[in-house]
């Protein structure tokens, strides 16, 4: 004669099951959060870093390429960057690159946005795997002075939230001298743009102690 489960029994080990799952789930989709953060952003800057080697071999050393005052937003987008970026297109307007309204901006570090239009000093432009890339070129601060014209904004998951730095937006910057895009070292605990070193540096890999919440 089979001796069959007490109801009691059955209710411990559902609890039991239930306690595991409770403290274990929370841990698995971190981690597939963070995977998911690593993959992309170390595929988007491999995407663009493969974009500027192939145009150095039309177009010549990148640090003989336009910078700055000299740059032209268009022209830099149609001869140096779009014939080596498989099914990039260039984004009119946030609507464009998916983003709802001009509200939907890029919270960066606390303390200031950035809104999301194409113009005369920024562009906007999605690669084909849904990744926006924003890049300011000829930008001014509140007294007239050229900020921001070698910064590159990377949205992993483009329009998709939250839109902030250090969880899918990144900050890397142009380095002409050295034919590459890179990021700037820092600490991301202090401001959002230095997040990307941590993650680049550490063989991109989110650190165990990445101050932001993914």
């Amino acid at each position: 004669m089979k001796k069959a489960f007490t109801l009691a029994e059955v209710l411990i080990a559902l609890s039991v099951i239930g306690i595991v799952a409770a403290l274990t789930i929370p841990s698995l989709v971190q981690l597939h959060r963070k995977l998911v953060v690593e993959t992309k952003l170390k595929k988007a800057y491999n995407t663009i870093s493969n974009a500027i080697k192939l145009s150095e071999n039309d177009n010549g050393p990148m640090s003989t390429w336009p910078q700055k005052e000299q740059l032209n937003v268009y022209e830099f987008w149609d001869v140096y960057l779009n014939p080596y970026l498989n099914g990039a297109r260039i984004c009119v307007n946030q609507e464009a690159c998916g983003y709802k309204t001009i509200m939907d901006y890029i919270k960066w570090s606390g303390t200031g946005n950035w809104i999301l239009f194409t113009g005369s000093s920024r562009l906007l432009f999605k690669l084909n795997d849904g990744t926006v890339v924003f890049m300011p070129l000829f930008t001014t601060d509140y007294n007239g002075n050229i900020v921001y014209q070698e910064s590159l904004f990377i949205d992993i998951n483009g329009a998709q939230f939250p839109n902030e730095a250090g969880r899918d937006v990144f900050y890397f910057y142009r380095d002409y001298t050295n034919s590459r895009i890179t990021a700037i070292k820092g600490n991301c605990a202090v401001k959002r743009m230095y997040c990307t070193y941590e993650i680049m540096s550490n063989g991109w890999k989110i650190p165990v102690d990445y101050p932001v919440k993914l």
